[in-house]
């Protein structure tokens, strides 16, 4: 009897085993094909560039995924912001042209879809059967989701960074894509940006992956990529936001321009120079909140009004450092970093890919101001 054990028992740990080393095997696969070498056909790099810079024009669909370790706390009235830098993001997109797209944001119940058609703009609550049409431009807005897929982001850099250096990057598989690769180094020494990984597919130049590093660090701290993709054009009736009927909520509404809003209730002009720094006047009247410098050394500084400057000065002064020019408190994540500062009942907010000896010098001259 013991030997009859012993062999059954034998027989069933190698059926075992075989079941596990199949599902092994197969769980394996997807990592197999992303990390297997990839021979993506060599491009310039400019070349490629420019290919990634002209690809709005290109159809896509798929998933994509971003990840933030930038550790901001959360912010009044910032919330989604700062939790789009700081976590993970789980997107489907669908675009087929600049003004038809649709981006779905995918959470553990629940999901928050936006589209863009060429009359308006579309909010959807999944979870509270509730639809958003928005009316009007957003000249100013805050980051939102749809800005990190890696198309839509890697432009964004692009046009900001005209005189920044690319070098070649070896190709990497992406999506079951032989992607081509380039790395963007700024040229400005005020950055935290060390360098900026970017692989794209090398005939459409369409971005399927970056990685921003920060000067000293061995590794990103920020990655937008796809996960899946297909390049092909979606089909009308996934672009075409749900209809309202019997069960959903629906309400229309003007674009939310928060900073407009911000402006209307603080008048007075930001200066001309901060610290040195020229002011880039993006929006015309707007006078409470701009951007100063050029490329990735740029940084945007916004007037902020009554209690939601008093709110952010406290949030972020508790959990940043308070520096000794006045009242003013920095907080640092090694890529972007937020100032805050207080003077003459103005509150002001700082943001950039900038280095905190810029934005002490920034916190110098607001105060004094």
């Amino acid at each position: 009897m013991g030997t009859g054990r012993t062999v059954v028992s034998a027989q069933g740990l190698r059926r075992w085993l075989l079941v596990a080393t199949v599902v092994v095997v197969l769980a394996a696969i997807p990592i197999v094909i992303n990390v297997w070498p990839a021979r993506a056909a060599a491009v310039d790099p400019q070349t490629l560039r420019a290919r990634m810079a002209a690809s709005g024009t290109q159809a896509y669909q798929g998933y994509a995924q971003s990840s933030g370790l930038l550790g901001l706390p959360a912010i009044p009235n910032l919330t989604q912001v700062t939790a789009l830098f700081s976590t993970t993001t789980e997107m489907r997109t669908w675009y087929a042209a600049r003004n038809r797209w649709r981006v779905d944001v995918l959470g553990p119940g629940t999901e928050n879809d936006i589209y863009q058609t060429p009359q308006a703009q579309y909010l959807w609550d999944y979870g509270h059967s509730q639809l958003t049409r928005i009316v009007g431009d957003q000249p100013v807005r805050l980051p939102r989701a749809a800005d990190v897929t890696p198309p839509e982001l890697v432009r964004r850099l692009l046009s900001t960074s005209a005189g920044d250096r690319v070098e070649a990057l070896a190709g990497r598989r992406i999506a079951g894509v032989e992607a081509a690769g380039l790395r963007l180094v700024p040229a400005g020494p005020d950055t935290t940006v060390a360098h900026v990984d970017i692989w794209a597919d090398p005939q459409t130049g369409l971005p399927l992956q970056a990685e921003l590093t920060a000067r000293g660090g061995a590794r990103p701290v920020f990655t937008t990529r796809f996960l899946e993709i297909h390049f092909s054009e979606p089909d009308a009736s996934v672009l075409t936001p749900p209809a309202p009927r019997a069960g959903i909520g629906f309400t229309e509404t003007q674009a939310p321009d928060i900073l407009s809003a911000i402006n209307q209730r603080r008048p007075d002009s930001l200066p001309a120079t901060i610290a040195g720094v020229p002011r880039r006047n993006l929006v015309p009247g707007l006078t409470a909140a701009d951007a100063y410098g050029n490329g990735l050394s740029s940084f945007v500084v916004v007037s902020l009004p009554g209690r939601f400057g008093r709110e952010a000065y406290q949030q972020i002064s508790t959990f940043g450092t308070r520096l000794d020019t006045g009242d003013a408190a920095i907080i640092s994540t090694g890529l972007l970093n937020v100032l805050v500062t207080r003077a003459a009942r103005r509150t002001s907010l700082v943001a950039g890919l900038v280095q905190p000896a810029l934005l002490r010098r920034v916190a110098s001259d607001l105060v004094v101001r």
